[in-house]
């Protein structure tokens, strides 16, 4: 009788740890469920951007051989291709595993992409008219871009915790029968 009742209080013992570790697993994964909106939500005022931008942008025509605003059309052109790269990214991200690292990875290069096509679009030389980006925009894309990274910094930063916890020795044990994987970084 003594040993049944050890055996049970055991198996109590172990459902009530796995349910712990369940639940704790599934918090940590909806923050960065959390954490990779707020990402998205500051991706998308990008979008906004580079909407506004597109009609402002020089309207000459780039096979013309005496126009001077050829580069910069064709660096708007280029920015707004980044962005559509962007945004096919954060839909893959939400159609597949959320946080799966292989998504996360083609959203973080994407990213970076539409980071640089705005670096080459700044870095054309001004004309008689100005600037090719208005010093408004520049602005209001530095701030969006400031925002972005410090939400993916939390993204990043969930995300390690929640990969070290599943790596973690009591977690180990039922990580994989409960069906978490480790989770990618932007």
């Amino acid at each position: 009788m003594d040993g049944s009742l050890l055996l049970w209080m055991g198996l109590a013992l172990t459902v009530f740890w796995s349910v712990g570790v369940y639940n704790r697993l599934m918090r940590m994964r909806a923050r960065g469920l959390s954490a990779l909106g707020s990402v998205e939500k500051h991706m998308r005022l990008f979008a906004e951007l580079v909407q506004e931008a597109m009609p402002q942008s020089p309207v000459n025509d780039p096979q013309k051989p005496g126009s001077s605003n050829a580069p910069s059309v064709d660096g708007w052109t280029r920015l707004q291709a980044a962005w559509q790269l962007v945004d096919q990214a954060l839909k893959d991200t939400k159609s597949n595993s959320a946080l799966a690292v292989a998504p996360l990875a083609r959203l973080a290069q994407a990213f970076a992409g539409l980071q640089d096509a705005w670096r080459q679009l700044n870095d054309v030389p001004p004309d008689l008219a100005g600037p090719v980006v208005p010093t408004a925009m520049r602005t209001r894309w530095e701030a969006v871009a400031q925002r972005v990274d410090t939400a993916r910094g939390g993204f990043n930063q969930i995300l390690t915790l929640y990969n070290e916890a599943l790596g973690q020795f009591p977690a180990r044990l039922v990580v994989g029968f409960m069906g978490f994987q480790p989770g990618g970084r932007l």
